[in-house]
């Protein structure tokens, strides 16, 4: 049945391929043999069908933002624009905040409904993109750096997922970017922005295009941009939100017992500094540096050390190309390149080493730090007073000398896309191709020191654990650092598409419509880490990592029929057929209806089915080990113990890793929307969602999750022997099991709402005011005893942070008269529940957001716009949390620029 099916795709693809070759070719032909041309009202293509309609609201929700709301809304990136659309969330997103202290590689990706990269399909000019080859446990999806942000024409989001057109794996929805063509002229623009606080965190930008021909009368266009951008890093310690780890208040401690001086556990002597070799003294306020006396001992604060960043240094270029060429009055080629490279620098505070972590191929290896009473270093007198005189002392050693962490991503992606449209009789035809590539290399340049070298240079007792030591012994610290290319991935798509429509019969209410296609597509994802790492040998990363090797091929076809039932409602079927040569067959419907009972209403509707197959790397990265963030404590033993060694404000052990046996996701969606228009330049619209995922993929139960319910994840939890002094409690915890797994289903419902009031042009000027915001009614996932928890706030302790507010908006007014423009931007987010309890172990709230952005505009001098804008004007604060999935602690930055008052300024020159 399979082979039967595929040889159907097949034959389908290569018939349209040749068809519309010939056709192409004897084009001027058809064309003389048809009847003069008569005025036709022009028809277009909507995000979500391949039935061209005259423009106007459809049966699906799409929000189209414009290149004019483009500018206005100060955005120089995909990811900073998507920040603006409320159906977009930072829950599940990835950002270049997200990559201080986690793993993302500096992926950008975005996550409409919450439901992460992976589960919303970004097009480009209606193309699969590449996913990101760096992909890890929960980063998944587009890297939106690879998406040239001054070529964007417009972008339409599909807020309906489970697309029967474009694919039934956007359970989330769609956003397609649709790029610049037919532009003649050349145009440049410089950019340059800068925070008011000091610290850093400036950014610069310029770009330019070029197009000449013109369709119409030349047959042909070609267009050009180019754009390099660069944001300058910013510290951490910079900022008074983001300072410190150490936030009792709050409820959340991340400072580390592994210091500089070194802390030693052995009798309890604590961290020491030492002058003179065998001379200690107990570390005071005055002497704990770098580290910071907190709570009346010495903790490694992160935060509050000068050059560990909350926004890395990053660079981005990008260049675009399009092509078009009109071969008659009907067909036409067209060809298009997209290339970017995305460098991103990041520097974080200095690796611990000591028995809590653990290393070597299968991750059991402890990375003690041991002073034996030989060395010159060892502190007799204050061993003495401890009870611990003559015995070996254990240390947490903080590798100061070695170095800041310090590394750079480099992500580079390509896109070629092309193909041939035209009209054979009514038909609209289209055969078309891509080919996207990514790539994704981490370079480490400093500040990952060797285990296996490092150990024995610290246990030898020639390295003063406590203070500086002689440029000789720094020297020989710093060569047991690991420097060189730690990954190298490789992700590649290419696919093949045919796609015919036309109207087919006229009914008493209309024109039936039908549309049908086929495609093929191959995707796969190689990633090779260096030998070094696989042994899991280099500290700082947390485990080892394996290679991994992955291919799918994927064939399909759709179609959709358009029905005019009545004169004012009308109903289109969809339905999409994909095999896939690791989970076999899969076929999904889509229904929607459009009822318009009088031109200033709009009723409409819509259901369908969603089908995810795991991706590649949740299948087959093997598993690994890894470390929770700072600050974890054994809720069952801490309080009994207070052993910050073992129990209290540590780190564990988390296995991680792919699971060859996960099922396929799969969805049901559904809309109900109503669109009023009443006069006066006002419209509104309101769109009911709900989706139901079930057999969702999740990365492993988050630990605080697990941590906060041992009755329901207890056997998630490992744990050595009891031993004494508390032989009746259950002993330490050794590890804790998160590799993904397929975790009930997942419930999300909500309305999405529209404003736009534009207003007459008075003699004052025009205004106008548009409004955009999402209300989540439920967001709740199901546990393993099949009950559900909501999440319409956050999802504690996921890999990647984030939240999904009850309430989002993006509200603008925005004013013109003659050369002038301004535009008041208002960005705003309800409050919801911390991820982490108070002080007290009760719930936290994290306030509401409400940010303002001011821009004004001049194109009075003839082929110059001068723009000056400030974002975040009235440098607000963010609100206080006490998520410590991230290495920022005290606020969440994947939904607050951490910049603060950001204030901006370009030139743009445009001559056509």
């Amino acid at each position: 049945m399979n082979n039967k099916r595929s040889r159907i795709v097949d034959a389908l693809i290569a018939v349209g391929v040749v068809s519309i070759s010939q056709l192409a070719l004897t084009g001027q032909v058809v064309a003389q043999q048809t009847a003069p041309a008569v005025e036709k009202i022009e028809k277009i293509e909507i995000t979500g069908s391949s039935i061209k309609r005259i423009e106007g609201e459809s049966a699906l929700p799409v929000t189209v933002i414009t290149k004019a709301d483009i500018e206005k809304s100060g955005a120089t990136t995909p990811s900073e624009l998507l920040q603006l659309i409320s159906s977009n969330n930072s829950l599940g997103a990835v950002q270049l905040a997200n990559s201080v202290g986690t793993t993302t590689f500096s992926a950008q990706t975005a996550s409409l409904r919450g439901l992460g990269g992976g589960r919303t399909l970004v097009l480009i000019n209606g193309k699969r993109a590449s996913g990101f080859a760096g992909e890890v446990n929960g980063v998944q999806g587009v890297n939106l750096a690879v998406i040239p942000f001054t070529a964007i024409e417009r972008v339409e989001v599909l807020k309906d997922g489970a697309s029967a057109v474009y694919g039934s794996d956007a359970i989330g929805g769609v956003i397609n970017f649709i790029l610049r063509s037919d532009y003649q002229g050349v145009e440049a623009t410089a950019y340059y922005g800068a925070p008011t606080r000091s610290g850093g965190g400036a950014q610069e930008k310029y770009s330019a295009a070029a197009g000449f021909g013109n369709l119409g009368k030349d047959r042909y266009n070609v267009l050009m941009t180019l754009s390099y951008n660069e944001q300058k890093p910013l510290d951490q310690a910079s900022r008074s939100f983001s300072n410190t780890s150490y936030l009792p208040n709050l409820g959340v401690v991340s400072t580390s017992s592994n210091t500089f001086p070194g802390n030693i556990t052995t009798g309890g002597i604590g961290p020491i500094t030492m002058t003179t070799p065998g001379v200690g003294v107990i570390a005071a306020p005055n002497n704990c540096a770098p580290s910071a006396f907190l709570g009346g001992v010495c903790r490694y604060d992160p935060s509050s050390v000068p050059g560990v960043e909350s926004i890395p240094h990053d660079k981005l270029g990008n260049f675009f190309a399009s092509g078009r060429m009109q071969f008659n009055a009907d067909w036409q080629g067209y060809l298009t390149a997209v290339a970017s490279k995305d460098e991103t620098r990041l520097v974080i505070q200095p690796v611990p080493i000591s028995n809590i972590f653990t290393y070597g191929p299968n991750g059991d290896i402890p990375a003690t730090v041991t002073l034996l009473p030989t060395s010159p270093f060892y502190p007799t007198a204050l061993a003495a007073a401890a009870g611990v005189g003559g015995q070996p002392l254990n240390i947490r050693y903080r590798a100061v000398e070695n170095g800041f962490r310090d590394t750079t991503d480099t992500n580079q992606a390509t896109q070629f896309s092309g193909g041939v449209k035209g009209v054979v009789g009514t038909w609209d035809l289209d055969t078309s191709f891509y080919s996207s590539t990514a790539h994704t290399t981490q370079h480490v340049n400093s500040g990952f020191p060797l285990y296996s070298k490092l150990l024995p240079l610290l246990n030898g007792g020639t390295v003063n654990l406590f203070g500086p030591n002689s440029a000789a012994v720094t020297a020989q610290l710093k060569a047991t650092n690991f420097v060189g290319d730690a990954l190298k991935s490789t992700s590649k798509s290419s696919g093949l598409q045919v796609r015919a429509g036309s109207d087919i019969w006229q009914l008493p209410a209309g024109m039936m419509a039908m549309a049908f296609g086929g495609e093929m597509r191959h995707e796969s994802l190689n990633q090779t880490y260096d030998p070094t790492l696989k042994t899991g040998d280099v500290s700082g990363f947390g485990g080892s990592f394996p290679d991994l090797g992955g291919k799918r091929d994927i064939r399909a076809y759709f179609a959709e029929l358009n029905v005019p039932i009545l004169k004012s409602l009308e109903g289109n079927v969809a339905f999409r057929s994909d095999h896939y040569s690791d989970f076999g067959n899969t076929t999904n419907p889509k229904v929607s209806l459009r009822w318009e009972p009088m031109k200033s209403l709009l009723l409409r509707t819509s259901y369908g089915k969603g089908f995810l197959a795991p991706s590649l790397f949740q299948l087959f990265i093997p598993q690994a080990n890894t470390v929770t963030a700072a600050g974890t404590s054994d809720p069952i033993r801490c309080p009994v113990t207070h052993d910050t060694g073992s129990d209290c404000n540590t780190q564990f052990n988390v296995t991680t890793g792919g699971n060859p046996n996960l099922k396929p996701e799969k969805s049901e969606q559904a809309t109900f929307g109503v669109v009023l228009e009443p006069g006066w330049g006002l419209t509104f619209s309101a769109d009911y969602f709900k989706i139901r995922l079930n057999n969702q993929i999740t990365t492993g139960i988050p630990v605080p999750t697990i941590l906060g319910d041992l009755k329901t994840y207890g056997n998630l939890v490992t744990r050595a022997a009891p031993a004494a002094p508390f032989p009746n409690l259950p002993g330490r915890i050794t590890s804790i099991q998160g590799t993904n797994i397929n975790l009930g289903a997942l419930h999300v419902e909500g309305i999405d709402f529209e404003t736009h009031w534009r207003g007459p042009n008075w003699e004052l000027g025009q205004l106008r005011f548009d409004l955009a915001g999402t209300y989540y009614r439920r967001n709740d996932a199901q546990n393993p005893d099949g009950s559900y928890t909501g999440f319409v706030s956050n999802q504690a302790g996921a890999v990647i942070s984030g939240v999904v507010p009850r309430w989002k908006h993006y509200a603008t007014v925005s004013w013109s008269q003659g050369p002038w423009a301004t535009t008041l931007g208002n960005t705003f987010q309800s409050d919801y529940i911390d991820v982490n309890t108070d002080g007290n172990g009760d719930p936290r709230r994290v306030s509401a957001m409400s940010l303002f952005d001011l821009q004004l505009a001049y194109s009075g001098i003839k082929n110059m716009t001068f723009t000056l804008g400030a974002k975040n004007i009235l440098d607000t604060n963010p609100p206080r949390t006490n998520q410590n999935t991230l290495f920022i602690v005290g606020v969440d930055p994947t939904y607050y620029d951490v910049r603060a008052r950001f204030i901006y300024g370009s030139v743009r020159y445009e001559f056509k």
